[in-house]
């Protein structure tokens, strides 16, 4: 198998960006789309190593400017936010821990969880008022003395950033499943629910939740998951995912109320989860690929009037679930959960030794 290390990506148009890829040959290591991006741009790709390797990476199939490895001990990152610095927040889904990565590379624990903060699958940082949020959702349950799988009450949270404390600890109204969180200038926390057809929000300084938008839209249907990913442009625009159904949402804040749109896209999701805005205005998300196991980071032009059904653009692919992101510029961070197997009976025992957070620069 011919293994090539692309250093190299001089783009002259506008910019001058270098990135690295590793490249296998016999995989798509770079996405058609991307490709063509690429070289629309006169792009310049010098390839200054081949080696055989015969091995297939099945993990991802264009890889990212770089990968930072998590420690042994962290499993499962999912919530992923950053601030203006560069410092970056992971939080775990299976535990409360939230690691925080600095620019220079060094890790280490922020948080370490409690009692009420047992999972972090969403994180948000509101920089300007210190505070990290995050929704703590009882995901995977825990075995009572009588071997049963019960769930805790699924929370939302927030951290002083300077000190790690909780200050503030709300369990979901009506056994809601918080699953992810935008937040607004004002402050503002905006919780999509899984299980029920609704987006929440909460005031700032408000100990209880109100319903900011609810519809039959948003309602999952039987055993399956609902709204997921949410992410709101600074217009006021929002788009939500429904998880399981595959469709994308528009919110579109009118004088009386919300008014609501689907998405018309070129095919499904597959499992869309976490999204943002790029600085461009197009909506960056994952497709987590829970069936196919084909996970994606993909990009979308939601906000701009046209061209109908919306084209989907895969950036990179070959993930196992990947689940969130954050954004800074240019580069985007992806959190790969590789959670599927514990999702799958005949591999639920085969944990991976290593977990990554990928980086990309569009």
């Amino acid at each position: 198998m011919l293994k090539k290390l692309i250093t190299q990506v001089t783009i002259t148009a506008f910019a001058v960006v270098s990135v690295s890829f590793l490249l296998n040959d016999g995989d798509l290591a770079l996405s058609d789309a991307l490709r063509d991006h690429l070289f629309s741009h006169k792009v310049l790709v010098t390839t200054v190593a081949a080696q055989s390797n015969k091995s297939i990476n099945k993990e991802n199939k264009t890889k990212a400017e770089n990968k930072i490895e998590l420690p042994q001990d962290f499993q499962y990152p999912n919530g992923i936010t950053q601030a203006s610095d560069g410092t970056i927040y992971v939080g775990s889904i299976v535990s409360g821990q939230i690691l925080q990565i600095a620019p220079d590379g060094t890790r280490e624990i922020f948080f370490p969880g409690s009692e009420s903060v047992f999972a972090a699958t969403s994180l948000r940082l509101d920089e300007q008022r210190g505070i990290l949020w995050g929704t703590s959702p009882d995901f995977l349950g825990v075995t009572n003395a009588d071997g049963e799988i019960v769930r805790r009450p699924h929370r939302v949270f927030a951290l002083d950033t300077s000190t790690g404390e909780v200050i503030r600890s709300l369990s979901m109204p009506d056994n809601g499943f918080g699953n992810d969180i935008a937040l607004d200038s004002d402050g503002g926390v905006y919780v999509t629910d899984s299980f029920q057809p609704r987006i929440h929000y909460l005031a700032p300084e408000a100990n209880q939740f109100e319903t900011w938008v609810e519809d039959e839209l948003f309602r999952p249907e039987s055993e399956k998951i609902g709204l997921a990913g949410i992410a709101r442009h600074d217009n006021g625009t929002t788009i939500v995912g429904m998880y399981s159904r595959g469709d994308l949402l528009k919110i579109m804040p009118q004088p009386e109320g919300s008014q609501i749109e689907l998405i018309s896209l070129e095919r499904p999701l597959e499992n869309p989860d976490g999204m943002q805005f790029a600085p461009d205005g197009s909506l960056l998300l994952t497709e987590g690929a829970m069936e196919s196991g084909d996970g994606r980071l993909v990009r979308i032009d939601v906000l701009s009037p046209g061209t109908e059904p919306k084209p989907i653009e895969t950036l990179a692919s070959g993930f196992d679930l990947p689940v969130n992101l954050t954004t800074l510029g240019n580069n985007v961070w992806v959190t790969v959960s590789r959670l599927r197997h514990r999702l799958l009976p005949e591999q639920k025992i085969e944990i991976p030794d290593r977990f990554f957070v990928h980086h990309f620069v569009l």
